[in-house]
């Protein structure tokens, strides 16, 4: 396959019969990396990856259409959010995916899950810590599909921020007494080693969890504040925002993942910032 991040090379490899350039080129038009966002455009070079024999491109065509054509209006406008707190702001959204595609993205995560990491201040890069003990696994451009893609855009729509502000998608496992302890998903201003990052990419905003099972004991997300303890359905979403209005961050937002007594947990995480990362 060409360099995939050069959409006219992509695309003459697509149309001389590369179904992995195909692909490529759907979640870039998907995701409006590299070219302009184009979902229509995103489901023709889908289409044309599972004509060509791309190994999951008809599989993804067939969840995102139910059995009939791809209604994007209905994937691109999000069920409405109940408020489960004022203050910290925590939302649920259920019904937020359905479940073959909770199915999908926890098979597709449970090949490449790895221990989780924390993020390193000091490098911008992750590191093991004892505060959390489940495994991961992270989404990049390499891993990338349309069905992600979709949701993404589903997140960021319920969120209200922009698509590009989107870090990179994770799935979580937690086995029974994995845990991610008491933390903070936004990044401190008053840390030297966060500094750069804030100054490229902005803050942490929000952040959105997908519940993709619910056949397991205990793993309720955990807030401090208010005492907060909320385990969702399969395919419901919570949501908070982790800065006020004003753009200050909210320290009433310490959380945990609290570990399951019994099955395994595995949700979507999603973080949301008001920019673009680095690709």
């Amino acid at each position: 396959m060409p360099d995939p991040h050069d959409p006219d090379a992509l695309a003459a490899a697509a149309d001389a019969g590369d179904p992995e350039a195909a692909h490529r080129l759907a979640v870039l038009a998907a995701i409006g990396l590299g070219l302009p966002q184009d979902w229509r455009g995103a489901m023709d070079r889908l289409a044309q990856a599972a004509t060509l024999g791309h190994p999951t491109a008809a599989q993804q065509r067939d969840l995102l259409a139910n059995g009939a054509t791809v209604d994007l209006a209905a994937w691109l406008t999000p069920p409405a959010p109940r408020m489960l707190s004022e203050g910290p702001a925590i939302f649920a959204i259920d019904g937020f995916l359905p479940d073959a595609v909770c199915d999908w993205l926890k098979d597709r995560a449970g090949a490449v899950s790895e221990p989780a990491l924390v993020y390193d201040p000091e490098t911008g890069e992750g590191r093991r810590e004892s505060v959390r003990t489940n495994d991961a696994a992270r989404f990049d451009l390499t891993r990338m599909d349309v069905v992600l893609a979709v949701v993404r855009e589903r997140i960021a729509r319920a969120a209200g921020l922009p698509v590009p502000g989107l870090e990179w998608t994770q799935v979580l496992h937690y086995a029974v007494g994995q845990t991610f302890d008491w933390h903070v998903d936004w990044l401190d201003p008053a840390l030297p080693g966060y500094a750069a990052d804030l100054a490229a990419r902005g803050q942490r905003i929000a952040t959105c969890l997908v519940f993709l099972n619910d056949d397991f004991e205990g793993g309720e997300t955990a807030f401090e504040a208010g005492g907060l303890r909320h385990r969702g359905r399969k395919g419901d979403a919570l949501m908070w925002a982790n800065t006020l209005p004003d753009g200050a961050i909210d320290r009433r937002t310490r959380h945990a993942g609290l570990p399951p007594t019994s099955g395994e947990k595995w949700v979507l995480s999603q973080w949301l910032r008001g920019r673009a990362p680095n690709r």
